[in-house]
């Protein structure tokens, strides 16, 4: 059947724009179809990995439940070198360090928190390492480590740990001998956590027979605090 005038037209111009644009046409399709197929490959990859790692960490977990400080500390490195972009590495250099110190190997508990104060994704991972990195310098008691770990304090720290960075600032000051200084922190750190317990119950801030009753029988996050405000003559 042949064609009309309007449907000749209609053609023609549908001939003319694929030899003008057919080309350039086709090429953004497959630019699509090869970035569809990346995305996707990505994704499915990244899952893949997610779940090793998930893996990996559960029998580190598990292994740290029976103190097996050798496996614990294989899992954590491996987690560390091959899957150092998930929250899992972080998570085993912390438990590692865990671990390691309760064992008393300060050595092996000081390379992993610096590995996780140096290397992990999350700030608040790496905030939680520092703090606890600075424990293990003060306990040293020595001159290069107390100097280390008032150069750790000094570092930007992750919302939410600013009540711990103050009682490890504290302890610093307490393990000079600088009694007054120490307390002053101690009770600041204290006044950061009254102020995170209203935040959380919708208040503005406790009411005093609230906070009197946190100093006579603090929370669990606070009790080794009250003991060192005690050991300084108190509030």
């Amino acid at each position: 059947m042949p064609l009309d005038l309007e449907e000749q037209e209609q053609l023609e111009n549908l001939k003319s724009f694929w030899v003008n644009y057919g080309r350039w046409l086709a090429i953004g399709i497959l630019i699509a179809i090869i970035g569809y197929g990346a995305y996707w490959f990505y994704n499915k990859n990244q899952t893949s990995v997610a779940l090793d790692a998930s893996q990996q960490y559960e029998e580190l977990v598990a292994a740290a439940t029976k103190s097996d400080f050798p496996l614990v500390l294989k899992k954590a490195q491996n987690l560390e070198q091959n899957f150092s972009n998930t929250t899992y590495s972080a998570m085993a250099g912390l438990v590692a360090a865990n671990l390691a110190y309760s064992i008393g190997d300060f050595e092996q508990a000081s390379s992993q928190l610096k590995w996780v104060e140096e290397k992990a994704k999350s700030e608040s991972f790496q905030s939680l390492a520092r703090l606890r990195l600075v424990a293990l310098l003060i306990d040293q008691k020595d001159e290069s480590s107390i100097a280390k770990a008032n150069e750790l304090l000094k570092k930007k720290i992750a919302p939410g740990y600013e009540a711990l960075q103050h009682e490890r600032q504290g302890d610093l000051w307490l393990v000079q001998n600088k009694n007054e200084e120490a307390k002053k922190e101690y009770l600041q750190a204290w006044e950061i956590l009254d102020l995170q317990k209203a935040k959380q119950s919708g208040l503005k801030e406790l009411d005093s027979m609230t906070k009197e009753m946190e100093k006579r029988n603090p929370g669990e996050n606070q009790r080794l605090l009250k003991v060192k405000i005690d050991s300084l003559g108190g509030f």
